[in-house]
Order: structure tokens, then C-alpha cells, then sequence
């Protein structure tokens, strides 16, 4: 998606901004998406950014003679926090109502604002 951004020509540029700002109500149309699904579906991009990086890093290769080398520090902390992202990942996405759908599940909104009475 940042690539199809970055090579918008300023006329949808300008069109995808339209969109995202509701002229009628004076209010950005971002923050009517479901916060919890954009959520879910950011921690599930950084669980798979942690798993390429444990899955380029060999145990094997690091060198536990050295005391200035940390790697085996930081991966040892990457795995620690490996299941508290998992965790939380998991816990989203059923509050979320997640259908693994991110565009629909994003631009949904959630249970309690669509009962929720408008105070104008």
C-alpha cells in the first residue's frame, strides 16, 4: 500500500484525501474505523517481521564467547516477547470480530457504535 501511495499522482492524492475527510460533518472519516481490527492486523504485520528475523538468525552463528556481542540478548528478548504479541494479537481479534477480510474489518464499525446514540 506505500508503494501505491508514493507513486499517486497529486490528482489522487488529493481524490484519497477527499475521501477521508466527511465534508458534511466536518470530521475525519479515519477514526470511524474500527480501531481494534487496524490494530489486529498491525500486530499480526510485526508478529510476521518477528518471525523473518528469528528465521534469519541462527543460534548456530552467534558467537557466546564474545561478551560485547548482544545478539543472543536481543533475539533472547524477541523470543520472550514473542507469545505477549501473540497474546494480545489473538485477544484483538476476537473483540475485533475478525474475518480476515483487513479492508472490510477495518471500515466496520464496531457493535457498541451502532447502538450508540448521536448527541447533537
Amino acid at each position: 500500500m506505500i508503494e501505491e501511495i508514493k507513486s499517486e499522482s497529486l490528482e489522487q492524492k488529493i481524490e484519497r484525501l477527499e475521501k477521508a475527510l466527511d465534508f458534511s460533518n466536518s470530521k475525519l472519516l479515519i477514526y470511524e474505523q474500527n480501531g481494534a481490527a487496524k490494530l489486529y492486523y498491525s500486530l499480526n504485520r510485526k508478529m510476521n517481521e518477528m518471525a523473518d528475523i528469528l528465521n534469519n538468525n541462527s543460534l548456530n552463528s552467534i558467537n557466546l564467547d564474545d561478551p560485547k556481542d548482544k545478539s543472543f540478548d536481543r533475539i533472547f528478548k524477541l523470543l520472550e516477547k514473542s507469545e505477549t504479541v501473540a497474546n494480545s494479537a489473538k485477544t484483538l481479534g476476537g473483540v475485533a470480530g475478525v474475518t480476515g477480510d483487513e479492508e472490510k474489518d477495518v471500515n466496520k464499525k464496531p457493535f457498541v457504535e451502532t447502538i450508540a446514540q448521536d448527541r447533537r
